[in-house]
């Protein structure tokens, strides 16, 4: 039976996590995408991280996380600057309007979190990071 396949019980727990994580971000007025969130994130954690690194990390094809960017820019939450010799390159920033709406995100994001991951023991969490790991790397990822 199709429920008892564990690829679609990820697919469907996956699909089900970014539906909701959208709909609170949506419900607290947020205009941007959970994907725009894992790209912001990723250049808080990593000032000056480039679109390809961001590519590679979260894994997603090139085009997709162009226009993310872009209307990240537009949005004046980032900025990309040339820091190489290399001028197809970019290293990305968070803006000042960008850190502020981190501050304002943060607690949203955590209560998404909460929601999903909760009721799980610590234990459990370890071990559900450890098997998607596992699954992750006999992927190739």
């Amino acid at each position: 039976m199709i429920d008892e396949n564990l690829y679609y019980q990820l697919e469907l727990t996956a699909r089900r996590i970014k539906h909701y994580g959208q709909s609170q971000l949506n419900k607290h007025g947020f205009d941007i995408t959970i994907e725009q969130w894992l790209v912001i994130k990723q250049i808080h954690e990593n000032k000056g991280i480039t679109q390809t690194e961001i590519i590679r990390i979260l894994i997603k094809d090139k085009p997709t996380i162009s226009r993310m960017v872009k209307s990240l820019i537009q949005k004046d939450i980032i900025s990309k600057e040339h820091t190489s010799s290399d001028l197809r390159s970019h290293s990305l920033f968070i803006t000042k309007k960008g850190e502020e709406l981190i501050e304002k995100l943060t607690p949203v994001i955590e209560e998404i979190r909460l929601k999903g991951l909760g009721p799980l023991s610590e234990l459990e969490k370890e071990e559900l990071n450890k098997t998607l790991t596992k699954i992750r790397i006999n992927l190739g990822y």
